[in-house]
């Protein structure tokens, strides 16, 4: 027995030296340039690129968003993405946005930030609730991301909870539109847009400009419509004040946090490497992007932060560090 033993761990240190010294390629989900998820996965790229074996190669995907994502990472046609902990919920028990069990997802690193689901409108509209659309039967025209991101889905989660549809807003005469942000912030810049439904993170690059440049406000969902809202994952949270311009109020909504996820055939010590890298460079991960300025390494494993299993290279990095147990 203790022959056995002692050959399985010389395989497996065998294996990781290997790996250890071969260049790896791999493919990163995120969101279209001008995201806040595209910018993390630049910045976490340039780090891998930085840590991993010489010749390896970290491919940033602009697609396809927090729905989508899981679905390419599932298939591996991206080993890497960037997800929220509500889909990874939904994947992983095949549910809402998911007709089947995404079960071979793994989480490696979670919590890097906190989203907000928003409704920004222009302010022409005099509007203080999204369910004043319902009301007035408003023809508003709706900005959301791509179809497949959780921008697209979660609006539209929104919308129902205030016993809206699209058919309903184009019926009224509105319409809808799923964009990338480059598109949604010409859009409002030039009057054709009404509504954006979105999910952000404080300092989104995007949003940003749009509060900036355009006359929104930030609209807050009530209470009832936040607790109709919590079966499906999301958790209240409060958008602080000030977190964009010319936003002077805090925004009462829902809350959920990125997390880097991948799948069980990542090998061992490439979840390890890519692990180790993220939870060891939080100063750089800021300056890439603010919206990371609340990442709490040493809490990144925690089920509530990753919403999947984690992965068990992730689970050696964390050990490590004597962050989990």
């Amino acid at each position: 027995m203790k022959t056995l033993v002692a050959l399985s761990l010389v395989l497996v240190v065998g294996v990781t030296a290997v790996w250890a010294q071969q260049p790896v390629t791999l493919a990163f989900a995120t969101l279209d340039p001008g995201s806040a998820w595209y910018v993390y996965g630049a910045t976490i790229a340039d780090l891998l690129r930085r840590t991993l074996p010489a010749g390896s190669n970290i491919d940033v995907k602009p697609f396809a968003g927090g729905v989508g994502n899981a679905k390419l990472v599932a298939k591996n046609e991206t080993p890497l993405g960037l997800s929220f902990t509500v889909t990874n919920r939904w994947a992983f028990e095949g549910k809402e946005a998911y007709d089947a069990k995404l079960d071979n997802l793994r989480a490696l690193v979670g919590g890097l930030d906190t989203y907000y689901l928003v409704a920004v409108a222009a302010k022409r509209l005099n509007l203080n609730s999204v369910r004043e659309i319902r009301d007035r039967k408003l023809a508003v025209k709706i900005f959301t991301q791509p179809v497949g991101s959780l921008g697209e889905f979660g609006g539209r989660q929104l919308l129902r909870a205030y016993g809206i549809s699209y058919v309903d807003i184009r019926s009224w005469g509105g319409s809808t539109t799923h964009v990338g942000y480059n598109i949604i912030v010409d859009a409002f810049k030039d009057g054709r847009a009404d509504l954006l439904l979105a999910v952000v993170t404080p300092k989104h690059p995007s949003v940003s400009e749009i509060a900036t440049f355009s006359d929104v406000k930030f609209l807050g969902l009530e209470s009832d419509v936040i607790k109709s809202l919590a079966p499906l994952g999301y958790a209240p949270a409060t958008m602080p004040a000030n977190t964009f311009k010319n936003q002077p109020e805090p925004v009462g909504t829902v809350g959920f946090p990125t997390v880097v996820i991948s799948n069980k055939d990542l090998p061992e010590p490439v979840a390890y490497a890519v692990t180790k890298t993220i939870i060891e460079n939080k100063d750089a991960l800021v300056r890439g992007h603010a919206g990371l300025t609340a990442f709490d390494p040493a809490t990144a494993w925690q089920p509530e932060k990753v919403g999947i299993p984690l992965h068990p290279g992730a689970q050696r990095a964390y050990r490590e560090k004597g962050w989990m147990k």
